[in-house]
């Protein structure tokens, strides 16, 4: 066992406070929180917990316990708009997770609302209160007690008493949204009955109208969202405010703010009912996608594009010529399309041990964090692997000689290997078989040593949200029209180690983009039989050799990444992780296996391989979404 294995062992098996034992008000009073956090000028419990993780040097034994109980409750991975879920586990690992609020002790809860209204940290505040009512819904005190606090917390900043993470001290930005989100979300539990509810409808509709006011359109979009989902500010006001952002001539160059736009016009008008002013607005929406490919500097993202824009059309009356002057510019496109998947070369060396590729992404940026996760691996070509195969078979002749077995998660035979002692056909399904092992042991590697530890890191120092993601998903092309909610919730859950979610919503996305890729290129994915019935090619026979569409993703990916698909995916002596997936073949543990985590990191690494070269956006786009400052000193560009 190695010493970070037995350090790890040891923590598990430590008593923890307020979950194995409670601490006792009194303890809490005697750590003097307060002025442990006096050089803490963020109002966030991120930053509240990483200074209390410090603290373990600077207090005394007795006064540990309180501190770390803090710590815990600082911990979560906060996600306010969940309903159901605001605080979910900073990290997943297997059947090991972080600490979330069902895991306290009732009594400790009674001694945590006891303790909460003597903290002048706003932030710490907000959330013991939060979390006391959370456990405990009838205090409704509590309740009252956290929306105070959330939006003390915005208010602290506007007046520049304090700031949120990484010294943002916007007012609009993505800290004030998520304490205003959380607050809306508890107003509409507790029916908006609560006095201070009134007082944060107040504050969110006048960040609304200040941010239309002063012309900052990013800012006004991320605050009218939490407006319209709890209906404050009357809708067609909205809708106007969000129609007038759209003629600013700064502009008139960012189809991707328009857009954004006019889908908020959309959704405030369809809000008030007001279906003929939504419908013009998503056609302007679908005018914007076609400027984006008027402005694209590749063919296949110029596809894209057109791709979205005929579908947003497709759903209003009296738009049929645009869609059949946008397919016929689509089609003069499509032959000329290349390759966009190319190949990548990435400074991280997976023959490096766990802590080189932690130190790959500790302290960057968000954005040239998660680069680093998707560019840690490349799978070998068809060759590489095949060459490994046959070197394995003439090193161990014997072993070879033995046929070989493969079992589903239910113990059932679903592969037999015959050996290399048989025909030629025999041979090559052995050496086939000897291929997939191969990659499965080199999966594993990468797996433990770079994508676990990575994706690791990123979650315990980036505070990222789906709506985040979604923002830079929106230019790949491998992911079809409307699916790139789910790609941005995937990662999200992903990162998180929740695996389960992750798994899940990736693995069967993946037979749907790959046809996407084709349709992208001109290429009908539809097969019918005998009674003229038609279907979508499945994956199996995308990646059937006797079928074209084989060929055909060869010709736009890269070998490499269609054997590895059907070695993982498909090849019945793999993983056949499709397969095991589409029909509840998997059990919980079995999400956590390394296949299944490199499977979900491939689909990822796909999805965004595209936009990579063009990744100093993506740290524009991160700024702007959330109103954080872009590093000085950025990182995230990479060789082609």
């Amino acid at each position: 066992m190695s010493e970070t294995e037995d350090t790890s062992n040891q923590e598990e098996q430590a008593p923890v406070p307020g979950i194995d034992y409670v601490v006792p008000l009194q303890a809490l009073e005697a750590i003097e929180i307060d002025r442990l956090l006096d050089d803490v000028v963020s109002v966030e419990c991120f930053d509240v917990s990483r200074r209390l993780t410090t603290a373990d040097g600077e207090l005394p034994d007795e006064q540990l316990p309180a501190a770390r109980l803090l710590a815990g409750l600082t911990s979560y991975h906060f996600v306010p708009d969940h309903p159901t879920e605001p605080f979910k586990p900073m990290w997943i690992m297997g059947d090991r997770r972080s600490l979330v609020p069902t895991d306290l002790l009732d009594e400790q809860i009674d001694i945590i609302a006891a303790f909460a209204p003597r903290v002048e940290h706003l932030g710490l505040r907000a959330r013991l209160c939060d979390v006391s009512w959370f456990r405990q819904r009838r205090r409704r005190d509590m309740a009252e007690l956290a929306i105070t606090a959330y939006c003390d917390m915005v208010e602290a900043v506007r007046a520049g008493d304090a700031t949120f993470s990484y010294d943002n001290r916007s007012v609009w930005g993505i800290g004030a949204r998520k304490a205003l989100a959380r607050a809306a979300r508890i107003s509409h539990a507790t029916r908006w009955e609560l006095p201070v509810s009134q007082r944060l409808r107040a504050l969110i509709a006048e960040l609304v109208s200040s941010a239309y006011e002063q012309g900052r359109y990013d800012d006004f979009l991320r605050i009218a969202e939490i407006d319209l989902d709890h209906g404050i500010t009357d809708a067609v006001s909205v809708a106007g405010m969000a129609e007038k952002l759209v003629g600013n001539q700064e502009l008139s160059e960012s189809p991707d703010a328009r857009i954004r736009l006019w889908e908020t016009a959309a959704r405030a008008y369809r809000q008030a009912s007001d279906e003929v002013n939504a419908s013009r607005c998503m056609i302007s929406a679908a005018e914007c996608h076609v400027q984006k490919a008027d402005l694209a500097d590749s063919p296949m993202l110029e596809a894209s594009f057109l791709q979205t824009a005929i579908q947003i059309l497709r759903n209003y009356p009296n738009t049929r010529e645009r869609r059949e002057e946008l397919n016929a510019r689509l089609l003069r496109v499509q032959p000329s399309i290349r390759e966009e998947m190319g190949e990548f070369s990435t400074e991280i060396d997976l023959t490096e041990i766990v802590e080189h590729s932690v130190a790959v992404v500790r302290g960057r940026s968000w954005p040239t964090a998660f680069l680093s996760l998707v560019l840690c691996d490349q799978p070998p070509t068809p060759e590489e692997i095949r060459q490994t195969a046959v070197d394995h078979a003439q090193e161990f002749p014997l072993q070879g000689l033995m046929p070989m077995q493969v079992h589903d998660f239910q113990g059932r035979l679903v592969f037999r290997a015959p050996g290399m002692g048989g025909d030629g056909a025999s041979q090559e399904a052995h050496l086939r078989y000897l291929m997939a092992f191969h990659r499965d042991l080199s999966r594993k590697v990468t797996v433990a040593g770079a994508i676990n530890p990575i994706r690791r890191t990123i979650a315990s120092e980036h505070p990222v949200c789906s709506d985040t993601i979604l923002e830079f998903l929106r230019d790949s092309p491998f992911i079809p029209p409307g699916h790139h909610f789910i790609f941005a919730r995937a990662i999200c859950h992903f990162l998180g180690g929740e695996d389960i979610e992750a798994v899940s919503m990736l693995i069967p996305q993946l037979e749907n983009s790959l046809r996407h890729i084709l349709a992208l290129n001109g290429h009908d994915t539809t097969t019918a039989n005998a009674d003229g019935i038609q279907t979508e090619a499945s994956l199996s026979i995308l990646l059937n050799p006797n079928q074209p569409w084989r060929e055909l993703l060869e010709q736009i990916i890269p070998t490499r990444y269609i054997h590895e698909i059907d070695l993982l995916f498909n090849f019945a002596g793999g993983p056949t992780v499709r397969n095991q997936v589409a029909h509840g073949k998997v059990p919980a543990d079995g999400h956590w296996d390394h296949n299944f985590v490199y499977a979900a990191w491939l689909i990822i690494h796909l999805a965004i391989l595209p936009i990579a070269r063009r990744w100093g956006n993506v740290e524009e786009i991160f700024a702007r979404t959330t109103g954080l400052s872009r590093p000085a000193n950025h990182e995230g560009q990479i060789d082609q």
